[in-house]
């Protein structure tokens, strides 16, 4: 029997692994990004696979708790994602509900869904706890997802492939990791339902909210990994529950305890990095104030508003389209209502060359938080090649 199995794993394996082959070629050479491509490569291989060894129908043990808690966690956040729209503005989907577009998008994009959460319920029914073969499964299904917007961005320059990498494949790779969870203890019906509630939306609703590119990438990157730590918190409710003597209050009162970290979390991830509120936030991507503030370091910084800083406050300004973090070194006044303000690195030899209106001003330093900026700066500096 372990011999079957073991085989039954190595011949899936080949198969995942000429399908990844297949789908690194056509993104290289061929460049087909259309969805009917997407979803019928993806179909094919699930059908390949339920001919050679069957379509499993072992029920999994949670499918109607993880359906339950897809359906709440998916809405809830569409609805706060909409409300804070309200703030931050709104963009037209570049998506027509129509006849034509029916036919050109959202039935295509739906073979893309079923296919490619029926490939992956039948990977985690047929190899149950093979990390390599998940791992397969979760580049094809990635590379999918790269495949249909591989045209979205330019990747020829650096800044497209920051894009690229920051909107559609960390977001994927995220996606992939938490649907194999999910599929692995719900089976096929919840991940369907999270991809429609969450990928559908677009085809259907004329508006969504306008994040920016930065947000929103990080928004739909965290979201996943959330839903599916608070899923599998919510769930030990059911788990043993005579053993470890847990009430159903105690377990309902856990689940909403949950929620309400996770709506927190979103609305502060929202709330810093849009510095469209009385708070931002932005990664350090220099040494110029090395000793104070670190190269990967994010700081928190307060709107400036009416707010008139003093010499050696640590601010946040605008010059040249950029954000640089210095602290004020000299303040002069120039009337009453008018001050010029000269910064310099901590780290730096010598002053800034230039003064700062209050209007140069975005913002006054008040946190700092070590680390959590390095992956973003140093993948900046990896694809537009700084020093």
């Amino acid at each position: 029997m372990r011999k079957g199995i073991k085989k039954s794993y190595i011949v899936i394996n080949i198969i995942l692994f000429l399908f990844i082959l297949i789908l690194i070629t056509n993104i290289f050479v061929m460049k087909n990004t259309t969805f009917f491509f997407c979803g019928f490569s993806t179909l094919a291989i699930f059908i390949i696979m339920m001919v050679l060894y069957g379509y499993e129908r072992k029920p999994k043990r949670f499918t109607q708790e993880t359906i339950f808690y897809i359906i709440a966690y998916t809405i809830l956040f569409s609805i706060l994602t909409y409300i804070i729209g309200i703030f931050t503005g709104f963009a037209r989907s570049i998506y027509v509900l129509n006849f034509q577009g029916l036919i050109k998008n959202i039935i295509p994009y739906l073979l893309i869904i079923i296919s490619g959460e029926l490939l992956r319920s039948e990977i985690t029914r047929k190899c149950e706890n093979s990390v390599q073969t998940y791992v397969l499964c979760a580049i094809a299904l990635t590379l999918i997802d790269c495949t249909i917007y591989l045209t979205t961005f330019n990747l020829a320059t650096g800044d497209g492939q920051i894009q690229f990498i920051c909107n559609i494949l960390l977001p994927s790779v995220s996606k992939n990791i938490f649907l194999l969870y999910i599929s692995t203890i719900g089976g096929f019906i919840p991940t369907l339902i999270y991809r429609l509630l969450m990928e559908m939306k677009i085809f259907i609703i004329p508006i969504v909210p306008n994040f920016g590119l930065y947000i929103d990438s990080v928004v739909q990157t965290v979201i996943p990994g959330l839903i599916g730590i608070i899923i599998h918190i919510s769930l030990k409710q059911f788990k043993n529950k005579e053993v470890e003597g847990k009430s159903y209050k105690q377990g309902v009162l856990y689940t909403y305890a949950s929620t309400i970290i996770l709506v927190m979390f979103i609305i502060l991830i929202v709330t810093l990095t849009s510095c469209k509120f009385k708070y931002g936030a932005i990664a350090i991507g220099s040494g110029s104030m090395t000793g104070t503030i670190n190269k990967g370091d994010v700081v928190v910084f307060k709107q400036i508003g009416d707010y008139n800083p003093s010499t050696n406050e640590i601010v946040v300004f605008r010059k040249d389209g950029k954000l640089i973090v210095h602290r004020i070194i000299e303040t002069v006044q120039v009337n009453e209502d008018e001050y010029l303000y000269y910064t310099k690195g901590d780290a730096n030899p010598t002053p800034d060359g230039y003064p700062l209106k209050h209007d140069d001003l975005v913002g006054t330093v008040n946190l700092r938080v070590k680390y959590i900026g390095i992956p973003s700066v140093y993948l900046h500096e990896l694809l537009t090649k700084k020093k």
